[in-house]
């Protein structure tokens, strides 16, 4: 069985979080510096959306207490609201029918990218393999 640390994980997800909002601010300003005011609204939105969703399933999934079965279906409440989140603000976003689509999926991408390359990337370190 592997133990984790609240704290270990909340630092993680804390990582995460602050990860996403990093390179959505980064992708709006590009964007606004390269193509104007819609596209770096619309990187913005992107970003949002995938930033927002993730807060609402972190802030779920880690709620304190609990034993292994809760914790178990506040994940997946926390999976399955974000989803949920993530499928009506892209349909909010597209009702407005001012968004320049290329940048709020491309920063909406990096932020699933971002999700997955913090843990990865602070995931234990093996020692190299010997050749011989």
């Amino acid at each position: 069985m592997i133990q984790t640390r609240a704290p270990d994980v909340r630092r993680l997800a804390a990582r995460i979080l602050l990860g996403q909002v990093a390179i959505t601010v980064v992708f709006a300003a590009l964007c606004y510096g390269i193509w104007g005011a819609r596209h770096g609204a619309s990187a913005l939105a992107g970003g949002s959306i995938g930033f927002i969703a993730n807060l609402f399933m972190t802030l779920t999934a880690l709620r304190p207490g609990g034993g292994a079965g809760l914790v178990l279906g506040r994940v997946l409440l926390g999976q399955f609201v974000k989803v949920a989140l993530t499928v009506a603000m892209f349909v909010a976003v597209a009702r407005t029918g001012k968004a320049a689509w290329p940048p709020v999926i491309a920063t909406y991408v990096a932020t699933l990218v971002v999700f997955w390359a913090v843990p990865a990337m602070a995931g234990p370190r093996l020692p190299p393999r010997s050749m011989g």
